[in-house]
């Protein structure tokens, strides 16, 4: 954290969700029952690991990664309806805790909604498909947010429209592989 953070925050106690695995069911609607539980460990903040639709196409494994997200605007439909989801926020808030949602802002999956409109938001390699710059996230394509003087603020606009999306649901983001993204964009 940077030196200025206001000390109340360096002293919150975080609790990551895996919504699939964290209940027999892995819905959102079934973690409701274990807040109380995890409030009384003290915890201030419910970190949700990623709540959209995982990709398909490229899938490592049966589940797929979370990481390998299918829709920015969307929730995974295995866990639940965006109403589900707003239940567990607002019994999350209820509960005297807030909560942060993962967000994976350098990649998207291969059968991405953003890929289907948008494929000019998306890293090319040399051979002109889409990639990505680690070799062994095979399931994941790298979003382009190009360059100093050349941004592509068209995406720039579709992320930030999309977290003051659910913004308006959560307290807060946690940003997977932020140190991917230009920092111009953060």
């Amino acid at each position: 954290m940077p030196a200025d953070t206001n000390p109340m925050l360096q002293k919150q106690i975080i609790y990551s969700i895996f919504v699939r695995n964290h209940t027999k069911e892995g819905t959102f609607l079934s973690v409701i029952p274990d807040l109380d539980r995890i409030r009384d460990l003290g915890v201030d903040v419910v970190w949700l690991m990623p709540i959209h639709p995982t990709g398909e196409k490229g899938r490592k494994g049966t589940l797929g990664s979370p990481y390998a997200n299918r829709d920015y605007r969307a929730v995974n439909p295995e866990y639940g309806t965006l109403d589900d989801f707003r239940q567990l926020v607002d019994a999350i808030h209820a509960r005297g805790m807030r909560c942060i949602i993962d967000v994976v802002y350098n990649h998207t999956s291969p059968d991405s909604v953003l890929f289907e409109q948008h494929p000019e938001f998306f890293y090319r390699k040399p051979d002109g498909n889409p990639g990505n710059h680690v070799g062994d996230w095979s399931d994941v394509i790298d979003l382009d947010y190009g360059t100093p003087g050349n941004w592509n603020k068209p995406l720039w606009d579709y992320q930030i429209e999309s977290l003051c999306y659910w913004a308006t649901m959560v307290d807060g983001f946690r940003c997977d592989v932020a140190s991917f993204v230009p920092v111009e964009f953060w």
